[in-house]
């Protein structure tokens, strides 16, 4: 969970800039940020929280050895974000679609390969 942590936030570091930068990106980005700095009222922050729950969510469910309980979380967690991307910003949240679906089935199949490597022992 560190490493995958680890990974994402010094993503931007190895994958090299793009030379064409889809619009829809960059309006879904502009959103976010507006969305993040603008104001915070009860039901924004009762949403951040879902954040840290859900990676206790996470934890818990590797400490107690689930694999479906754990990708349940991260299908939960991926689901949620796609949902919430399309419905407050519209169009331009539909841009995250495929790198979420895709890092979703990485992120299950890393799961399920850790689970038969290291098995319950």
């Amino acid at each position: 969970m560190l490493i995958s942590i680890f990974a994402l936030f010094t993503s931007m570091f190895w994958f090299p800039k793009p030379e064409v930068v889809n619009e829809n990106v960059v309006q879904f980005l502009a959103y976010e940020k507006d969305y993040l700095y603008g104001e915070w009222n009860l039901d924004k922050t009762l949403l951040a929280l879902t954040i840290p729950f859900s990676f206790i969510a996470l934890g818990l469910a590797f400490w107690k050895r689930s694999l479906i309980m754990g990708i349940g979380v991260v299908v939960v967690m991926a689901t949620g974000k796609m949902v919430w991307s399309v419905q407050n910003a519209g169009e331009p949240g539909k841009s995250i679609m495929i790198p979420a679906i895709s890092g979703l089935f990485i992120c299950c199949g890393l799961i399920y390969y850790g689970f038969k490597r290291f098995g319950k022992k």
